[in-house]
């Protein structure tokens, strides 16, 4: 039977003693009306403004300094076989990163020697820049050899062993000259080549740029499907020594950010950057005229960024696609340890070619200084 008198501040007591059931509901509504008055309150203070305001951002910022992370010893480093961007909040990766090529379409052949410290910037430049994920390392009598490397790439920015192929190549008195030609046609190519569409040529010292917002591999489809190109060309960057005696601290792309000008007047450089590296279809390889220029078949040719025909040289010189920055000398003490080590064609005069960057025009180039890793 319902109760329609009110109950005054006195009986409320009275009035839950004696009859419990009721009480008891009446408790229950009191209790959900406090619930709902405490919410509100929250609400009402999470909605007010605080004093800093978070900061976020979807990008990069424009130039982000590079810090790399230390690198522990061998014995505490952790295992990085499968190891793939690795991004930490140390380091961020610089520019946005392409997608990875992970059907191995385009390649990469490269003879060194003596080199771990520049095979691992080079490893790391091609896998994360430009999504490279296949490397053919020519060993060429490396002391160790080079697959003794226990890790490979810049830390944090690891490149899994997965993706590279060591041949180790002993260094034999009679074997054949100019040998890197051998080593790209016969070691490369030809037990390799069939497993990629493309395969690039280049050598460790050699940093590619794309200039405009296409990926290598987006380059080079778009250059598959012309079948009178067997062979993409891309022009030099020369970088000189920047007045450097000793080897800088930092890596090659930023210790190094002078350039030799495209075509020197006065001071002749004999044109360095008109000289081009080529990626090759490998169907229509057909041998190795120099290491700048591949030999292709049916009647293809190879071509630079315009589509123009060129063979070991390409004027005019052009960079608006793309560049390859060749960092031939680095300081002097770097330049006369590549001396010592020789070189698989064993074809430069030291002093003649040291003097002749040297002491070409120059300017400043800083566009790799950035790239992280």
């Amino acid at each position: 039977m319902a109760h329609s008198q009110s109950l005054s501040n006195d009986s409320w007591l009275h009035f839950i003693t004696s009859n419990p059931r009721r009480g008891c509901k009446y408790l229950g509504f009191c209790a959900c009306l406090a619930f709902i008055f405490l919410s509100l309150t929250w609400l009402r203070d999470d909605e007010r403004p605080i004093d800093k305001p978070l900061l976020t951002s979807t990008k990069p910022p424009a130039n982000i300094p590079f810090k790399e992370a230390p690198v522990s010893s061998p014995d505490s480093e952790p295992g990085l076989e499968d190891a793939g961007p690795i991004l930490n909040n140390l380091t961020v990766a610089f520019p946005p990163l392409p997608p990875a090529d992970d059907e191995e379409y385009v390649s990469l052949c490269l003879a060194i020697k003596d080199q771990p410290g520049d095979l691992d910037e080079f490893l790391a430049h091609y896998y994360y820049h430009h999504g490279v994920r296949r490397f053919y390392v020519m060993d060429d009598g490396s002391d160790p050899p080079l697959s003794y490397t226990p890790n490979f790439g810049i830390p944090p920015f690891a490149v899994p062993r997965s993706a590279v192929t060591f041949t180790y190549i002993p260094r034999v008195p009679d074997r054949p000259q100019p040998f890197q030609h051998t080593i790209y046609a016969d070691y490369c190519v030809k037990n390799f080549g069939e497993r990629h569409t493309w395969m690039g040529f280049f050598d460790a010292d050699e940093f590619l740029e794309m200039r405009r917002a296409t990926t290598l591999v987006d380059w080079l489809h778009q250059w598959e499907k012309n079948e009178t190109v067997g062979a993409l060309s891309v022009n030099w960057i020369t970088h000189n020594s920047g007045g450097q005696q000793k080897r800088p601290q930092s890596d090659t792309r930023k210790g190094f950010r002078r350039c030799v000008v495209d075509r020197p007047d006065g001071r002749n450089a004999d044109e360095e950057n008109s000289h081009v590296k080529s990626f090759a279809k490998t169907a229509l390889f057909d041998g190795v005229n120099s290491v700048h220029n591949m030999r292709t078949a049916y009647g293809t040719v190879s071509v630079g960024e315009k589509g123009d025909e060129c063979m070991i040289k390409r004027v005019p010189i052009t960079h608006d696609v793309w560049a390859l920055h060749h960092y031939s000398v680095k300081s002097r003490e770097q330049f006369l340890e590549k001396q010592q080590r020789g070189s698989p064609n064993n074809h430069h005069a030291a002093g003649e070619f040291w003097d002749r960057i040297e002491d070409a025009d120059d300017y400043e180039c800083p566009e790799l200084a950035s790239y992280v890793p």
